[in-house]
């Protein structure tokens, strides 16, 4: 998937049984090995300082920006160059008060029955509540979720914890999906928000990509194939440009069959739950 830090290498595997922590690192291992001609049993990853996956030193590897997520049996991840490199301005209510330059996430998550008035209000901000209301009730639950994993999406690409993105940002879905706050920062730039369906699944998915060197007169152009700009959706992963060999089946032996497309923290239901 095209992105305005590179190509953006997309995976997804859905098992038999509830995917745990270890899924989403086979997975990573499966991406990381196909973008570098590696094996993935060779490739070694460990979480870096803010909790994010990350590969170790040492083993002749580019730069990559790692993410994964998995709720019930569905696994998502995703892979992507830092991009070059450029000036970096500060980011006011950023714990290291400077630009953390490339970052990505990615979240899944699938809700059975609509969210209690509860978890809205322990979720959503007044305008990200009243947004919801203002659509019609059968629209509400996938405008929930879209909202909920593009907030976790942005958590994981910068390494929060989930309780302080539900409260320091803040997602506007319209025109299309934005970050419109970040802690202090009233107009966060440069951060690219991409809905996503997985074929034949009712699982929403969002990615979150933040990427400093985007011009800020395009930098949500690349985002158009997310869908109409009223829909919290976006587009069925088989609906992505695929040039030829860009959608693979990992090997079986080393981890679960996986996907690929290149073009503990609270969960908003029973039925979910993320690496």
């Amino acid at each position: 998937m095209p992105s305005p830090a590179g190509p953006v290498d997309l995976w997804w595997h859905v098992g038999p049984d509830p995917a745990g922590r270890g899924h989403g690192r086979a997975l990573l291992r499966h991406a990381v090995a196909a973008r570098c001609h590696r094996e993935p049993d060779a490739l070694d990853l460990a979480p870096d300082a803010r909790g994010r996956p990350s590969l170790l030193p040492g083993q002749g590897l580019p730069p990559l920006r790692l993410t994964a997520a998995h709720c019930g049996p569905v696994t998502v991840a995703a892979v992507v160059s830092p991009g070059a490199g450029g000036p970096t301005r500060a980011v006011v209510g950023a714990d290291t008060g400077t630009d953390p330059g490339t970052a990505l996430g990615i979240d899944v998550e699938f809700l059975s029955r609509p969210p209690s008035p509860a978890l809205l209000l322990q979720a959503l901000g007044d305008a990200e509540r009243a947004e919801l209301e203002a659509r019609p009730a059968p629209d509400r639950r996938a405008a929930f979720l879209a909202v909920w994993t593009a907030k976790e999406a942005v958590a994981k690409a910068l390494g929060w914890p989930l309780l302080r993105a539900l409260v320091d940002v803040e997602i506007a879905l319209r025109p299309r999906p934005a970050v419109v706050r970040l802690g202090r920062d009233p107009a966060p730039r440069g951060w690219h928000l991409v809905p996503l369906r997985l074929p034949g699944l009712p699982h929403t998915v969002t990615l979150a990509l933040r990427h400093p060197h985007t011009d800020p007169e395009r930098e949500t152009s690349w985002t158009s194939p997310a869908g109409p700009p009223s829909s919290p959706e976006g587009p069925a992963a088989s609906d992505w440009p695929s040039p030829g060999p860009s959608t693979t089946t990992a090997p079986r032996s080393s981890s679960p069959d996986a996907t690929r497309n290149t073009a503990a923290r609270p969960s908003p239901g029973s039925t979910a739950a993320t690496t």
